[in-house]
């Protein structure tokens, strides 16, 4: 106070208001870190910031965001940075993001560099095998497989103790036309047998059959051939010593009946009796020989031995099989791929088990119906029990019993592995071989002298015409370590192709291998006409609906292909060695997919096409007929789970021979996916008095659209038109409502004029005015509009407007502009039609 006196103290508060004054910052100016590639992590790296403002709202660090676009990471709110899929060193060592950092204000931090570096993961693996290896037929050389062959380990090691190191060297030789060669030319009891399975029988021309240089024979359970008297008669069979023997590769049936017979050869009773005589068949994974005696060899009252049955897993194993049978009674014996049967040592008194039964008896004028693939029934007049499966050859030979070295001689594989000589070989060292020598194993605990063996194996043929074509060769490998788990190294697929001394030197390293023995058997030199032309055909638009390739199709079914030789069709030639199917764009493996259907999957055990399915579509190779090409890609099956992605889906096809040098044109199909129609809304009901308005299929869509939108209005169309076009649309029709009413304003005029001079005489003569003359009892003037009839079509285009004009859809700016005065909202008018 002014006596210099103080008053009480006061509490002052100030309330201070926190502003979004700081941005968050990182705690660290950049982070670096290495992963692994090709893992999936759940965490890489966690970056964290800060926030120097006090309240929750501007302190605190709500989110995270990686700016750099079109990388494989994503990151969380409590800044966890993981990849969204496994990374490849071979694509970027390293990756480098730029992050940053919000408030819950959302203000943004300045960026942080993170960088990821990603490490290279070794693969133990095999390496430096050739994906082809040359042989030159009838050379007898012998030829090194792999002579650059090295085994990446990765620097695997085992505890104080010695690494075991397994690899196994496999010739494939189970594919008939391409298998393994036999110098049969050196067995001569073999070569005395009879082929009952031969192209230049009758009998067999029916059968269906693969034209390669060897004879295969389809059998599907209900074909067969009756083999006539005058070619073999075996009625007398059992009552000498004699061989049997055969090739066939039998399609086991998952839970196929015990009782079923398939037959491969038969003999039974002509006519009235179903007897069977003499038979070779399989039944529940049994070879069964039957052989009953005849009334004239033996006491009828006498059991004698008339079954045998060999329990072996080779008939139900889809592979091709060498079974020989020799009978001298009682001592009957098999061979199975040259070599004699013997059954374990708890199977050996019932493998085979035999089965003792009455010799037949005699029936007065009763005789044998000998046949191949089934067996005659002769009470229902047909083939029964027959054979599923492929036969190659059924041959006989009688009054004699072949020796087991006649038998080793024709079933032996004159093309076979040759190991590495035993002075490279160290005392821990090791190398099996099985009898056929198409396989081979070398162990040991020394990857370099496991690496040098593998170098030393050769591969030799001894025929001297050799079948010419492709041999598949497969190295697998395991490393592990004394009580543990092996690891399996990727398995290599390889092959060697035998080639024509003369033709090899034509083919180039680069090129697919096929079998070249067909074309050289019709003429060693092929002309430019007699090159081989294989098309393909089919439809090459498909149209989808979404339930559809949803649940999959078959979009090569209508396919064919054939090759043409000189513009004609010959049926050895019908092969393909390889086919590919590329897609594009590539798959989706988020939701599309090939597959095959159930019917390829039961047939692919018997088929000799290796097929590859991935991202880019079907890879298929091996030397094969082009029916059995057509069965795969006819059983192709795409889906697609969100076909509203996608308007079409464009296949490409190709097929080759011999390599790159007979290829097909490219087979382009396209797969259109139908996207349901939106549904259209229905036309308003027009009155009756209004005019109709008409519209043309060829009018645009939009047109539709505006007319059900505003079917009240004479509307200029919201169409693509120009200027001169909209003024033209406009006022055609303006005008000629006012020359209309122009013509009635001085059409009664002239009438008031007329009736003002006549007043008191109407002169009748006159036709002009006795149609308007009235009573005069109605002096107002009544429009008769019986006559008139006025369309307008407000949807009409002037014919000069272009359809490709570039002008705005929205024209109600250009309306304004255009249509000044009194027409300037002549597009916002109604039509007042009720005297139309």
């Amino acid at each position: 106070m002014c006596d210099g006196s103080h008053s009480e103290n006061a509490n002052v508060h100030i309330s201070v208001v926190d502003i979004n004054e700081y941005s968050p910052t990182f705690l660290q100016p950049s982070y670096v870190t290495e992963v692994d590639e090709g893992r999936l992590y759940q965490e890489i790296i966690r970056v964290e910031a800060t926030d120097k403002d006090c309240t929750p709202l501007f302190g605190d660090v709500c989110k995270y965001e990686i700016l750099t676009l079109d990388q494989p990471f994503t990151i969380d709110n409590e800044g966890s940075i993981r990849n969204t899929e496994p990374l490849s060193h071979r694509v970027s060592h390293n990756h480098i993001l730029s992050v940053v950092a919000y408030d819950c204000a959302m203000k943004q931090s300045a960026p942080v560099m993170v960088n990821i570096r990603v490490r290279r993961i070794c693969e133990a693996k095999m390496a430096g095998v050739p994906e082809r290896l040359d042989y030159t037929a009838g050379s007898l050389e012998r030829a090194f497989l792999f002579p650059k062959l090295r085994l990446e380990l990765c620097d695997m090691k085992c505890k104080g103790e010695e690494m075991l190191i397994s690899a196994t060297v496999s010739l494939k030789t189970k594919h008939m036309t391409l298998g393994c060669d036999r110098d049969v030319s050196k067995c001569t009891a073999k070569n005395s047998m009879l082929e009952l399975l031969s192209k230049g029988n009758d009998f067999t021309k029916e059968l269906i059959t693969d034209e390669g240089v060897e004879n295969v024979y389809h059998f599907d359970g209900s074909n067969g051939a009756v083999i006539p008297k005058s070619v073999i008669d075996v009625d007398n069979l059992a009552s000498h010593p004699f061989t049997i023997s055969t090739m066939f590769r039998h399609h086991s049936i998952v839970n196929n009946d015990k009782l079923t017979k398939e037959h491969v050869i038969c003999s039974a009773d002509s006519h009235k009796m179903n007897r069977h005589h003499f038979a070779l068949f399989v039944r529940h994974c049994r070879l069964i020989l039957l052989l009953r005696k005849n009334y004239n060899d033996g006491d009828l009252n006498i059991f004698l031995p008339a079954e045998w049955r060999w329990k072996i897993p080779q008939v139900c194993d889809n592979e091709w099989h060498h079974y020989t049978i020799t009978v001298d009674t009682p001592k009957v014996e098999l061979y199975i791929d040259g070599v004699k049967f013997e059954a374990d040592q708890e199977d050996k008194h019932s493998n085979p088990e035999v089965i003792d039964d009455w010799p037949l008896h005699a029936a007065q004028g009763i005789n044998t119906t000998l046949t191949l693939g089934a067996c005659y029934q002769s009470s229902e007049n047909r083939l029964k029990h027959g054979f599923r499966g492929d036969i190659s050859s059924v041959k006989i030979l009688t009054h004699q019993a072949l020796t087991e070295d006649e038998i080793r001689c024709g079933t032996t594989c004159a093309e076979r592995l040759l190991p590495p000589d035993e002075k490279l070989m160290q005392p821990e060292q090791q190398v099996q071989t099985n009898n056929d020598m198409n396989e081979l194993t070398v162990e040991g605990s020394n990857r370099q002298n496991v690496e040098q063996l593998l170098q030393k194996v050769q591969y030799v043929n001894d025929k001297e015409s050799p079948t010419l074509g492709r041999r598949n060769i497969q190295v697998t490998a395991t490393v592990s370590c004394p009580m543990k788990k092996a690891i399996r190294l990727p398995t290599i697929d390889t092959f060697i192709m035998i080639n024509d001394g003369e033709k090899h030197s034509n083919i180039s390293e680069h090129e697919t291998p096929v079998a070249t023995a067909d074309y050289q058997e019709i003429n060693p030199q092929l002309t430019e006409e007699q090159r081989p032309q294989i098309v393909i055909s089919g439809n090459q638009n498909n149209l989808v609906s979404y339930p559809d390739i949803k649940s999959g199709v078959k979009f090569l079914e209508s396919l064919n292909i054939v090759v043409y030789t000189n513009e004609q069709v010959l049926e050895n030639l019908q092969k393909l060695d390889s086919c590919s199917v590329n897609v594009f764009p590539n798959l989706n493996a988020d939701h599309e997919e090939i597959t095959m259907s159930q019917e390829h999957h039961e047939l692919s055990p018997i088929l000799d096409i290796k097929t590859n399915i991935n991202k880019d579509g079907v890879e298929m190779i091996g030397y094969d007929t082009v029916a059995n090409y057509l069965r795969i890609l006819r059983s192709l099956i795409y889906i697609n789970r969100k076909p509203a992605y996608y308007l079409n889906r464009v296949f490409k096809l190709s097929c080759s021979q011999l390599g790159d040098r007979f290829r097909s044109a490219e087979f382009t199909l396209t797969l259109t996916v139908l996207h349901p129609k939106q549904p259209t809304t229905a036309p308003l009901p027009q009155s009756t008095d209004k005019p109709a308005v008409q519209v043309h299929e060829h009018d645009s869509s939009s047109l539709f659209a505006h007319v059900l939108i505003h079917n009240q209005e004479a509307n200029e169309p919201h169409a693509k038109t120009s200027h001169m076009g909209r003024v033209n649309g406009v006022t055609h029709s303006t005008m000629l409502i006012i020359v209309i009413c122009v013509s009635f304003v001085l059409l009664i005029c002239g009438v008031g004029i007329a009736r003002l001079r006549n007043q008191s005489h109407v002169t009748r003569s006159k036709k002009g005015h006795q149609s308007c003359v009235k009573n005069t009892s109605e002096q107002q003037l009544d429009w008769d509009d019986s006559a008139l009839t006025i369309t307008i079509n407000p949807m009409q285009n002037d014919a000069t407007v272009s359809d490709d004009s570039s002008d705005s859809d929205n024209s109600d700016s250009d309306d304004e502009e255009v249509l000044n005065g009194r027409y300037k909202n002549v597009s916002q008018l109604e039509w007042d039609n009720t005297t139309m």
